[in-house]
């Protein structure tokens, strides 16, 4: 099969700084002064919600008539606990950055209410949460859909959500089944896991991942991150569901269970896939961990659309995941395919019928078992990823209207300013130092 084959090549030697700059700026100066709007599909509108940001009625990636809905069973860490094959490995040493016993108890504790709540290995909380005697006793009636949309979105913020996007309950992206509580082989079809519950609504909410964490991976500060951002959402969804409760309706808070998160959140306007098929968001890159809430209220037309900014044309030209992918697991096609069932009739975890780029979970999740952490390499080494500077929001921007061949120079611009260093041993001393934070809300500690 195509995007899986050995990943040999290493990242391209640099140019020199003073080159890469004339070069920058020369070819940035050309293409604006070419620039013309992005062409977009008939149904789609142009809105200055996001600079070169494009909004369509319709889901943005080819899907086949023959797409069949993704059974739970089949995704790789349920697969591998049912072979007795571990989460990954228990590592701590002393001796090694990012992996000391407080770095390790770091890690554990981050997941403490996400693993109490899900009920590991489930990852879902598979509960429909229902009005109760605090309830209003008849739903609570907006004075429109656009106050509900809005006022649902400030709730979320309010719980702690980075982004939230709203959408309509679309069943191809809800799992066909559903694992029974604390089970990695017992199922139940989706409505059976739900009676009595017919979701309209599906609200999608991301919990940013630190920066300076993530950029230890693969380590356990790294995996802390992200487990922090799990419990985090845990707490929102919880919380969001019954504010639903509250209100005369009925929620399903949902981490990892239930549905697919990234087309979810496609949908809900929140980014575009990307070559490690995770969600790419405009202002957070991939450093974002998804969840969901299904609800019973219905908010008419006024749900939010899906957008692209050129995401799928950057990760063409890019490559820094996949070549630093320790695991070749990343695809180094040109372009995102789309599988049929015969392709992966080998790889049940691949969900086909989608055209995007497709991982191999198997290798991914090996690596995490050899390497005792959830990986997270390719999130690091994202150009999209990285803080609030200047000149990282400069390639963001130029990146949704520059021709193509352009997006290649802007990943090496990433390179440049010294962030493509992965596997940094010093990166986690970067983490626990001290100077310039400020725990007490003045300018310094004393």
């Amino acid at each position: 099969m195509k995007g899986f084959e050995e990943n040999t090549s290493a990242t391209e030697p640099m140019l020199g700084r003073r080159s890469l700059l004339k070069l920058g700026m020369a070819g940035t100066a050309a293409a604006l002064a070419s620039a013309v709007p992005v062409p977009a599909s008939a149904s789609a509108n142009v809105r200055d919600d996001g600079f070169g940001v494009v909004f369509h009625d319709d889901f943005p990636q080819d899907i086949s008539p023959d797409y069949k809905r993704f059974d739970q069973s089949q995704t790789m860490f349920n697969r591998h606990a049912r072979e007795g094959v571990p989460y990954y490995k228990a590592i701590w040493d002393d001796s090694r950055p990012g992996f000391s016993g407080s770095d390790y108890a770091m890690n554990k504790a981050s997941a403490t209410l996400y693993h109490r709540k899900q009920g590991i290995p489930d990852y879902s909380m598979d509960t429909v949460y229902v009005p109760n005697e605090l309830s209003l006793p008849t739903p609570y009636k907006f004075p429109d859909a656009a106050t509900a949309h809005a006022q649902i979105k400030r709730v979320a913020r309010h719980f702690g959500a980075n982004v939230v996007g709203i959408t309509r309950r679309d069943e191809r992206w809800d799992y066909s089944h559903v694992l029974k509580p604390n089970s990695v082989s017992e199922t139940l079809p989706w409505d059976e896991a739900y009676p009595d519950f017919k979701p309209k609504t599906v609200v999608v909410l991301g919990w940013e991942m630190e920066y300076e964490a993530l950029a230890t991976a693969p380590s356990q500060i790294a995996d802390a991150t992200a487990f922090n951002a799990y419990s985090g959402l845990t707490y929102v969804t919880m919380h969001l569901a019954r504010y639903f409760n509250y209100m005369g309706y009925k929620a399903v808070p949902a981490v990892n269970g239930t549905g697919l998160n990234v087309p979810y959140a496609m949908a809900a306007g929140l980014g575009e896939s990307n070559r490690m098929g995770m969600l790419q968001n405009y202002h957070y890159g991939t450093r974002l961990r998804v969840a969901r809430v299904y609800t019973d209220l219905e908010l008419d037309e006024y749900y939010d659309k899906p957008v692209t900014f050129g995401i799928e044309s950057f990760c063409a030209n890019c490559l820094h995941c996949a070549d630093n992918c320790p695991s070749k697991s990343i695809s180094r096609d040109d372009r995102p395919s789309m599988y049929t069932a015969e392709d992966v009739k080998d790889k049940p975890y691949i969900n086909p019928g989608v055209r995007k780029w497709h991982l191999d979970g198997e290798k991914c999740h090996a690596y995490w078992i050899e390497s005792g952490t959830s990986c997270g390499t390719c999130l690091a080494t994202c150009p999209y990823n990285k803080p609030n500077f200047w000149h990282h929001r400069l390639i963001d921007r130029v990146n949704t209207v520059l021709p193509g061949p352009l997006h290649k120079l802007m990943a090496e611009m990433d390179l440049w300013h010294g962030y493509g260093n992965m596997f940094d041993e010093k990166a986690p001393a970067v983490f626990w130092d001290p100077k310039g934070r400020s725990y007490n809300g003045l300018m310094k500690d004393y």
